[in-house]
């Protein structure tokens, strides 16, 4: 059988192997703060391939959001508010350490929190509301609030 018949659907991990490799490479001449302001700046640069013109609530945004996750092999999302913020849960999917190294979390956190909070200014949100992001265990959380 040939191999490709043989691992048929199987993907390759693609970006997320890209980002620890980048990771990697940075950390030899980087602070990991640069690092994470690295993955910040880079996830406001995605926030651009969001068609923000076509959103209209949360659900738009969420939909969107996971097209641009998808096509990266980064996971999904899943957008809510609650009484003081906006919600973001980010689920990166199965990514195994080799695949996306623990020094690569901090960056693909900031990276995420980075795309989401681009989004939420460019949609009208004051300049003086925060977007915060931390790990709980395999899921990302963000919230763009108070």
């Amino acid at each position: 059988m040939p191999l490709r018949e043989a691992f048929g659907t199987t993907r390759s991990p693609g970006v997320p192997l890209i980002l620890s490799e980048v990771v990697a490479e940075l950390a030899d001449a980087a602070s990991p703060q640069q690092i994470a302001g690295f993955g910040f700046a880079l996830g406001q640069r995605l926030a651009a391939r969001v068609p923000l013109d076509q959103v209209t609530d949360l659900n738009d945004l969420e939909a969107h959001a996971n097209r641009l996750w998808a096509d990266l092999d980064l996971g999904q999302c899943r957008l809510y508010a609650d009484d003081t913020a906006l919600i973001v849960e980010h689920d990166p999917g199965l990514l195994r350490p080799d695949v996306l190294a623990p020094a690569a979390r901090p960056f693909l956190l900031e990276l995420v929190r980075g795309m989401f909070d681009a989004c939420f200014r460019a949609l009208g949100s004051a300049a003086g509301i925060q977007t915060s992001a931390t790990w709980h265990e395999r899921t990302i959380e963000l919230r763009h609030g108070h």
